[in-house]
């Protein structure tokens, strides 16, 4: 690894932790390959439930840096018209991953 890929302490920077290849991987690809790969369990307007009890709706599927699958959650099911390209909407809560929300029927 080169001087210009560690920083502050030796941390890998830059994303390149979501570049090395997964162990488990049996096609041999990167974490970011992996998880770019893995589909989202929930759709737009499924409900769902967080770990502290509150129940949203799905309204927008998105992506972290690394490629995994997150989600955008309103109180209002059909809250899903970007208002501003590029930015989530102000009511949207944003950010969750597939382990912190429960789907409900």
């Amino acid at each position: 690894m080169s001087k210009k890929q560690l920083s502050g302490g030796g941390r890998i920077t830059g994303g390149l932790v979501a570049d090395l290849k997964d162990p488990n991987d049996q096609d041999g690809r990167s974490y970011r390959e992996v998880n770019n790969a893995t589909s989202h369990k929930r759709k737009i307007g499924d409900l769902v439930e967080m770990l502290t009890g509150v129940r949203l709706f799905v309204v927008s599927l998105n992506r972290d840096c690394d490629g995994t699958p997150l989600y955008c959650l309103s109180p209002y099911k059909n809250d899903t018209e970007v208002e501003r390209k590029g930015f989530r909407n102000p009511s949207w809560i944003s950010g969750y991953g597939e382990e912190g929300l429960r789907y409900i029927k």
